[in-house]
């Protein structure tokens, strides 16, 4: 097996994949789920809403963190296979600046 193959797939697109199956199950969940009211538990129809989105919102955010890695490790990537830039020399100063410097010294 090779590593560089399974690494995509364990930590980026299984999590992702079980993100979308949380978000099918809470949209499914809330249009499917048939809830009986008892004397016991009340009414358990304002729940409804409130499961959902709460799976939705674990799903959703298990998938935008995967992504964020994703892309961040993706950029990383990308900038360490680049060259280092050189950088450029030290800019010279210029004539006007030590005018300047010698007419302050005068003026003390």
């Amino acid at each position: 097996m090779n590593l560089e193959r399974i690494r995509p797939i364990l930590g980026v697109w299984a999590p992702m994949g079980i993100g979308l199956f949380i978000i099918v199950t809470s949209i499914n969940f809330y249009f499917t789920a048939t809830l009986t009211d008892t004397i016991l538990v009340g009414n358990l129809e304002s729940w409804r809403l409130v499961c959902s989105a709460g799976a939705f919102f674990v799903g959703a955010l298990l998938i935008l963190s995967t992504y964020g890695r994703y892309t961040k490790t993706k950029e990383a990537r990308r900038l360490a296979s680049r060259p280092p830039s050189v950088p450029p020399p030290p800019a010279q100063p210029s004539e006007a600046h030590e005018d300047e410097g010698d007419r302050n010294a005068d003026d003390r």
